[in-house]
């Protein structure tokens, strides 16, 4: 479901970083996270947000992401030492930012 990037509640925090782009996370006032994908859509190129998932703790969201970055940054793979290569590079990335254990 695509809503509109002003609709992430006042009281969420939003964690976004270069690395993770074009997702980001949300921690909500009430508990718990969601982890978002940034959309253009339409004629206009009208910026949404897209929920991909709400996972309970910060470290599965991180882990979300990283699988979200590698499954859509490429739609072909050559090899399967290609798409492991992809993996360790996204895995190493998201690692300089927070041990996702």
């Amino acid at each position: 479901m695509l809503r509109r990037p002003d609709s992430i509640p006042a009281g969420d925090t939003v964690i976004e970083d270069p690395v993770m782009e074009p997702f980001f996370i949300a921690k909500s006032s009430s508990g718990g996270y969601t982890v978002y994908e940034r959309v253009i859509k339409g004629e206009n190129d009208t910026p949404y947000i897209k929920t991909i998932c709400y996972p309970a703790r910060f470290n599965h969201a991180l882990k979300v992401v990283s699988k979200e970055l590698l499954n859509t940054k490429k739609n072909h793979y050559s090899s399967i030492k290609e798409y492991i290569s992809e993996w360790k590079d996204i895995q190493e990335k998201m690692t300089n930012l927070v041990d996702i254990d």
